[in-house]
């Protein structure tokens, strides 16, 4: 534990330095995915001829200024190259209401609709694997979009992708309707460590019994398993991933997660593995929980300063909801088609930029 310690406050006297500062704030739909991963999809930049409407309910106050959405890809344990999309993005303030859309894309638009994107070649910025949950294709609108003049309640952002350039690789994180949630890898680490965990007793939904697994890490020695609600920010202002290479790591030895609560010391048996049980809290909620895991350790030949890191283990303990707050309706083949599929509690994860 005084190794974690030692750590955690060389890793906090690294945090002095300067941040840039914005005029724009910027809230994430649905907000409960703000600091977690959701699951992959081929809607909107996933895919090179979609359209995705996506509806927030009561978003902001009538007179908001909105000066541009993003887009969040899902998690990755690769780099995602940049490339380009043919876009057009249009917005209106709307009655229609997350849980009762139609499937016909126009019945769902305000009376205030504009095309605030005109079509047009977007860049679509690279993706590194070790990135947080902050890291958003941001598309900035050349006015801003004033929420509500027509009185309506809701937010309409109506995505249409026309086309994408060769080798475009995306999977846009969303939000997905399931009673059970889910785990996957994020990012990379450092080392030979490699991070893995099952569910028993329910699949990653309270009350059931979480493993999270290290294998392959230096025999018979010291790791830590690093338990977090956060992986946007490594302190309050400072965003993730950490990288420990001011302390002497080697290349890609970040830290993707926070370490404000704490960690769990274990120890490598002869064949470098090593587990850790834990029963996620009976009656989580309506909207489940991003829980994510980091295993750290020690005694690695390739970090001159002896640590090691995995990529994080992002789980989300379900159920997973977006309704009544948000919900899509969509079309994966043709940009050009009236009518989608109304979802029920699943939309892409997005992030509005405003005054």
């Amino acid at each position: 534990m005084s190794a974690r310690l030692a750590l955690a406050g060389a890793l906090a006297g690294l945090a002095l330095f300067p941040l840039s500062t914005f005029a724009q704030t910027s809230v994430v739909f649905p907000p409960e995915y703000e600091r977690a991963w959701g699951r992959g999809s081929s809607a909107l930049l996933g895919g090179n001829s979609t359209r995705t409407q996506l509806i927030v309910a009561n978003p902001f106050a009538a007179g908001t200024n909105i000066l541009g959405v993003g887009f969040r890809p899902t998690a990755s344990t690769v780099d995602r190259a940049s490339f380009t999309a043919d876009m057009e993005i249009r917005i209106s303030s709307t009655t229609a209401t997350p849980g009762a859309l139609s499937s016909t894309f126009a019945n769902n638009t305000g009376s205030d609709e504009i095309v605030i994107v005109p079509r047009q070649t977007v860049t679509i910025p690279a993706m590194p694997a070790n990135r947080s949950t902050g890291f958003f294709a941001q598309v900035l609108f050349p006015a801003p979009f004033i929420f509500a003049t027509n009185s309506a309640p809701n937010l309409c952002v109506d995505v249409l992708i026309y086309g994408r350039s060769a080798g475009a690789s995306w999977s846009t994180d969303r939000a997905f309707a399931s009673a059970n949630g889910r785990a996957a890898n994020a990012g990379l680490g450092c080392g030979t460590g490699t991070i893995s965990s099952t569910s028993t007793g329910g699949t990653y939904i309270g009350g059931s019994t979480i493993n999270v697994t290290l294998a392959n890490a230096a025999p018979l020695a010291p790791a830590w398993l690093i338990p977090s609600l956060d992986q946007k920010e490594f302190l309050p202002g400072l965003p993730l991933p950490f990288s420990l290479a001011p302390l002497g790591a080697g290349a890609g030895c970040d830290l993707l997660v926070d370490l404000s609560a704490g960690s769990f010391g274990l120890g490598t048996d002869a064949a470098g593995a090593a587990a850790f049980s834990f029963t996620m809290p009976p009656g989580l909620g309506r909207f489940g929980i991003g829980w994510q895991w980091l295993y750290i350790g020690t005694a690695t030949p390739a970090n001159p300063i002896g640590f090691y890191t995995t990529a994080s283990r992002a789980t989300w303990i379900g159920p997973e909801v977006s309704v009544p707050n948000v919900q899509y309706v969509w079309d994966l083949s043709n940009v050009n088609n009236a009518t989608g599929n109304a979802t029920t509690d699943s939309t892409p994860i997005m992030e509005i930029i405003r005054i």
